[in-house]
């Protein structure tokens, strides 16, 4: 939950913005890789390399909103990373930084087969979700106490 002061620097920061038309985006770049990747792994190989693009372009958005995340938590809340109120997202969101890193260290690697680095990104795509989920749940939260603070008081 945010204290007044926070809400204020968020209302006015420019990474905000950033947040809010990049999150939407995020997922939907997600969506449409999972898509890919589901096909490439279960249907056909013939379009791996389209696959493998579209994975990059997302783990790239990945880190572009981690990145930009860290600068609106330093702005809002006084810290880059790990602030009390973003702990455990901030631990979730580094194993998924993870994850997906070691999808591009495998292919930087040399890792030829394709269904080993697809099964890679799967596993970085659950971690996305489980961390997707965290966000949605603290967005819920703190829409939730900011009616209560713009309650009346008696």
């Amino acid at each position: 939950m945010y204290t007044l002061e926070q809400l204020e620097r968020k209302a006015k920061c420019k990474w905000t913005i950033v947040q809010y038309i990049g999150a939407p985006l995020q997922i939907l770049v997600f969506l449409i890789s999972l898509g890919f990747v589901l096909y490439t792994f279960f249907v056909s190989d013939e379009l791996f390399g389209l696959t493998n693009g579209i994975i990059v372009f997302k783990v790239l958005f990945l880190y572009f909103m981690f990145i930009t995340g860290m600068l609106w938590e330093k702005e809002v809340i006084g810290k880059y990373y790990l602030s009390a109120e973003f702990f455990w997202e901030d631990v979730v969101s580094t194993w998924v930084l993870i994850l997906h890193t070691s999808y591009v260290t495998a292919l930087l690697l040399g890792v030829k087969d394709h269904k080993t680095l697809l099964l890679i990104i799967l596993v970085a795509y659950v971690s996305y979700v489980i961390n997707a989920i965290q966000y949605f749940i603290k967005v819920m939260r703190n829409r939730a106490s900011q009616q209560l603070l713009a309650l009346p008081k008696d």
